[in-house]
């Protein structure tokens, strides 16, 4: 199922009182472009900005290939949550992050 794609395997963790709110709001606040651009970020494993492609990304980019988000410009305070189950941000990840974000709390 959805939920569990998402969120990982542990349904043990869930409230699951809340499952019938969570599903009727589930996927919310996002669109297909940002889905596709998640997408492309899983499966090319490098933390760039949306790939249009050769010809639009010289439209957007003036370059061939998307540039990565050059995180060292963020200087807001960022607090990461994740959990060891949680399949979309898994330990791993979280850990680049943190070494890439130069105001982690």
């Amino acid at each position: 199922n959805f939920i569990y794609l998402l969120g990982g395997p542990d349904a043990d963790e869930m409230n699951k009182e809340y499952l019938p709110v969570i599903l009727s709001h589930s996927p919310a606040g996002t669109s297909v472009h940002t889905i596709f651009h998640f997408t492309q970020l899983m499966l090319s494993g490098d933390f760039c900005k949306y790939d249009y492609g050769t010809l639009g990304n010289m439209k957007h980019y003036g370059q061939t290939t998307p540039p990565h988000y050059n995180l060292s410009m963020v200087t807001a305070p960022v607090g990461l949550f994740w959990g060891n189950t949680d399949w979309i941000a898994v330990p791993m990840d979280v850990a680049v992050l943190a070494e890439s974000l130069p105001n982690v709390v």
